[in-house]
């Protein structure tokens, strides 16, 4: 430990270091740089005999430097510094470095949650609160975004990697890879830790309002609240898991429960997973996702029912089901995507059916055979299109050419080779396979979901 010759410890009291920033407003004295060091201006650290955080000021490095060389005098900094403290007026605190990324993909931890590749981490009603570009030319990362506290009040915002820290909270501190902004002694709102080995950001503590949302970001935690049209009910939802190559991390959409009513957890391939009911979706548009767990807890809210899908027959683990219809799709504007729905008949499905082929149209609709996963949490059963839950009772069909397929001959030049055409499509082709010799039945367009779509006879 090193001393003066006062005795006085090179180490400054946490309480010290605390009045200092909050004298220099957060930031470097002379050129508002959020990264510094702490200086004695008046008397030097090897004059003073205690250490008085009205003469010690914030210095970045760059200008603790060119002060220590003398290109700029001591008297000067004692003077802005002073000033600084009088008037209690300065330019937000900002630094350049802490929000670049480089190199490898980006993962951004909020809470228990991991988000790899996400162009937007927060987006609340279209406008994004925290959101990535990454130059393809260079491999960095640009960030913007805006946090508020849990009053709705801004807390900071960063635009084009620099983030702009507060002057009216109780303290700012970035110290190594940790910043942390607070409005109490015990008070820690926004808490963040930078990781380049792993390409890792850490957002490990936030409190953020939105309403009518509200975002709590904990060690380990990541708890997000909605409230109804009175703040006398909300419900909060503890969501744990990982998600990967996607649009948004945390999607609130104030818009689309007007009256929150949570019932189920929905998972679907490509859009993420969301609690029916609100407007909170996770991961949304992720490649793919874990997700380990969701808690609930209500106060005062009445949760909707939840979907009653009773099959009159349940389909038995090799049946799927065969309905002939029109697919109509229907589009959902959201602020930041568009989503589709699927109707057959009418009937709303989970997914996008496959199709087996066009057996002809209907007042200007194309009429298609459907194949659809027993799964399907709809009853297909009932739908006016049904007609069985077997290949052999489509086969049993009169436009079943239309549907099933052989393998025929192709010429292409000087050579020839074998492709699959639909029955009614051989025209004057010489076909080599009436049937699929492993099944010894006719080709269909693909095995579905690994199950043969055939009797087990």
């Amino acid at each position: 430990m090193k001393v003066n010759r006062f005795g006085l410890s090179r180490d400054i009291p946490a309480r010290v270091k605390r009045a200092v920033r909050q004298n220099s407003r957060f930031g470097c004295v002379l050129c508002r740089s959020a990264v510094y060091t702490y200086e004695h201006i008046d008397p030097l650290f090897i004059d003073a005999e205690r250490h008085d955080p009205n003469r010690i000021a914030l210095l970045c490095p760059t200008c603790h430097a060119l002060v220590t060389k003398q290109r700029v005098p001591k008297e000067h900094v004692a003077k802005v510094y002073s000033s600084l403290r009088e008037s209690g007026k300065a330019d937000p605190p900002s630094d350049q470095e802490f929000f670049v990324h480089y190199g490898r993909e980006l993962v951004v931890k909020l809470g228990s949650c991991e988000f790899r590749e996400f162009r937007s981490v927060i987006n609340i009603d279209g406008t994004d609160v925290l959101s990535y570009k990454k130059c393809s030319e260079t491999g960095t990362y640009t960030v913007s975004g805006i946090f508020y506290d849990q009053r709705g009040t801004e807390l900071f915002r960063i635009v084009d990697n620099e983030w702009i820290g507060p002057l009216d909270v109780w303290d700012v501190e970035q110290v190594g890879r940790r910043l942390t902004i607070r409005n109490s002694p015990r008070g820690v709102v926004f808490e963040a830790i930078k990781d380049n080995e792993n390409s890792l950001l850490s957002i490990t503590k936030l409190d953020m309002h939105f309403l009518p949302f509200h975002v709590v970001l904990e060690p380990g935690r990541l708890l997000v609240g909605q409230y109804g049209e009175g703040s006398s009910e909300s419900v909060y939802f503890e969501i744990d898991g990982s998600f990967s190559h996607g649009s948004c991390s945390l999607y609130l959409d104030s818009s689309r429960s007007p009256q929150l009513k949570p019932s189920e957890v929905k998972m679907v391939g490509g859009k993420g997973a969301w609690i029916e009911g609100t407007g909170i979706w996770v991961g949304y548009g992720a490649g793919r996702m874990l997700l380990r767990q969701i808690k609930v807890a209500n106060n005062g809210c009445q949760f909707g029912d939840k979907p009653k899908n009773i099959k009159l027959i349940d389909p038995k683990p090799d049946q799927n089901y065969f309905v002939v219809g029109s697919l109509e799709v229907r589009v959902v504007q959201h602020p930041i995507w568009t989503e589709e729905e699927y109707y057959l008949n009418g009937q709303k499905l989970s997914s996008k059916p496959f199709s087996w082929g066009a057996i002809g149209e209907d007042g200007g609709k194309r009429v298609e055979v459907f194949h659809i996963s027993r799964s399907e949490p709809e009853d297909l059963a009932i739908n006016s299109g049904f007609i069985g839950f077997y290949a052999d009772d489509v086969l049993a069909q009169e436009w079943s050419d239309c549907v099933f397929e052989v393998e025929v001959e192709h010429i292409a030049g000087e050579g020839t080779s074998r492709r699959r055409v639909k029955r009614s499509d051989v025209g004057g082709r010489r076909i080599v396979n009436e049937t699929n010799p492993t099944t010894g039945k006719p080709f269909h367009p693909q095995e579905f979901a690994g199950t043969s779509p055939w009797k087990d006879e």
